[in-house]
C-alpha cells in the first residue's frame, strides 16, 4: 500500500516568511500613518506568519517519525507501507535515498537467502555422497573383524577400522563447519537448564575423561539458557574436549553466573594454557598454534565459537592457572546481541 504526500515542503514555510515581511512593511506603515487598519492588518500578518510557521514545524515532526519508524521496520526486516513524498526537500530526497537503500537491502538478503540454499543443498549432497561409501566400508570392517583371528591381521584391521572412524568424524566436523559459516542452519532455541546439558556431554565424554583422567567439577550449574540445545551441546562439547587433551592436570571446572540479562559460563582446566601468540588465533579454523594437543585440526573450537556468535553470545579465552574460556548468552527476553566492553 502507497501513500503520497503533494504537498509542497516549501509551502508553509514561504507562507510564513511572506507573511512576517508584509507584516513588517504595514508595522512601519502604521508608525508612520498612525492608521488603524494598518495596524489590525499587521497583527493578522502575524498571525498567519506564527500559524504557518507552527503548521511546519507539526508537519516536519510528523515525517520525521514516519522516517524513524520506516528505518526502524527496515532494520528489524519488516513488512511496511510505502510512503512517497513529493518535492525536492531534504526530507523528500532522504526519504527518497531511504527507499532505494531498503529496495538494494532487500534484493540483497533474498539473493543471499538463495544462495544459502543452494549451499545447503550442496552441502547435503556432498555429505551424503560421502556418507554411504565410508557407511559401507566401516560395516565392512567390522564384518572382517568378526571373522579374522589372526592377532597380528586383526592388529592391521584395527588400526584401518580406526583411521576410517577418524575419517568420518572429521568429515563430519567439516559439514558441520560449512553449515555454521554459509547460516544454513535453522535453529529451534527453547529455555533448558545448563546442568542438564552438561551432563549428557558428560556420559559422551566419559572415555575421553577416563583416558585422561580427567573429571568435571560444577559449580552453580542449575540455571536456565536460551538456546538450540542440540547446537549447544556440540559446541560446549568442542571447548570441553580441548580441555580434556590439556593432559597436565585432573580437573576441569566449569562455573555459571546468572545475571538479569545474559549468563556467563566459565570453563577452566588446570593445564599449561595457550601460547600468549596463539590466544588471538585460538578461535580461527585450521589454526595449529605452538600449544597444539591431541590429535584435532583446529576446528572444533571456530565451529565452538560459529554457533555461539548465531545464538547472539560471545566467546572468549584467557591464560589462569590454564586455559579460562568465558561464554556469554542473552536471556531470552534479551532482544540485542550481547556486547562486549573492553
Amino acid at each position: 500500500m502507497e501513500t503520497r504526500f503533494v504537498k509542497s515542503q516549501t509551502l508553509y514555510p514561504i507562507f510564513s516568511y511572506v507573511s512576517f515581511a508584509v507584516a513588517f512593511i504595514l508595522s512601519i506603515i502604521t508608525l508612520y500613518f498612525q492608521n488603524i487598519y494598518c495596524f489590525i492588518m499587521t497583527f493578522i500578518f502575524i498571525g498567519i506568519g506564527i500559524m504557518s510557521y507552527f503548521i511546519f514545524i507539526f508537519r516536519l515532526k510528523k515525517y520525521f517519525s514516519i522516517l524513524i519508524q520506516t528505518t526502524s521496520d527496515i532494520l528489524e526486516q519488516k513488512e511496511h507501507s510505502s510512503i512517497i513524498i513529493d518535492g525536492e526537500s531534504p526530507i523528500a530526497v532522504l526519504y527518497s535515498h531511504l527507499s532505494i537503500l531498503d529496495t538494494r537491502m532487500k534484493a540483497m538478503i533474498e539473493r543471499l537467502k538463495q544462495e544459502q540454499i543452494h549451499l545447503k543443498d550442496y552441502i547435503e549432497d556432498i555429505s551424503h555422497q560421502i556418507k554411504t561409501p565410508l557407511t559401507s566400508m566401516i560395516l565392512r570392517e567390522e564384518m572382517l573383524l568378526e571373522m579374522i583371528d589372526d592377532s597380528q591381521e586383526k592388529e592391521i584391521l584395527l588400526h584401518i577400522y580406526s583411521q576410517t572412524e577418524q575419517i568420518k568424524d572429521l568429515i563430519e566436523s567439516l559439514l558441520h563447519l560449512a553449515q555454521i559459516e554459509s547460516h544454513s542452519i535453522e535453529y529451534h532455541k527453547d529455555e533448558y537448564y545448563f546442568d542438564n546439558i552438561i551432563e549428557q556431554i558428560d556420559y559422551l565424554l566419559e572415555p575421553l575423561k577416563q583416558k585422561h583422567h580427567v573429571h568435571f567439577q560444577l559449580h552453580d550449574v542449575h540455571h536456565l539458557i536460551y538456546c538450540d540445545e542440540k547446537w549447544m551441546s556440540e559446541a560446549i562439547e568442542n571447548i570441553l574436549k580441548n580441555c580434556i587433551e590439556q593432559k597436565d592436570h585432573s580437573i576441569i571446572d566449569i562455573t555459571c553466573e546468572n545475571h538479569s540479562s545474559y549468563i556467563d559460563i566459565y570453563i577452566q582446566d588446570h593445564g599449561d594454557g595457550f601460547h600468549l601468540e596463539d590466544i588471538p588465533h585460538v578461535f580461527e579454523r585450521f589454526y595449529q598454534g605452538k600449544s597444539k594437543k591431541g590429535k584435532g585440526i583446529g576446528i572444533g573450537l571456530s565451529m565452538s565459537k560459529g554457533i555461539i556468535d548465531d545464538h547472539h553470545g560471545n566467546i572468549d579465552v584467557i591464560n589462569h592457572n590454564g586455559a579460562l574460556f568465558k561464554i556469554t548468552l542473552p536471556h531470552k527476553k534479551t532482544k540485542s546481541k550481547f556486547i562486549v566492553t573492553k
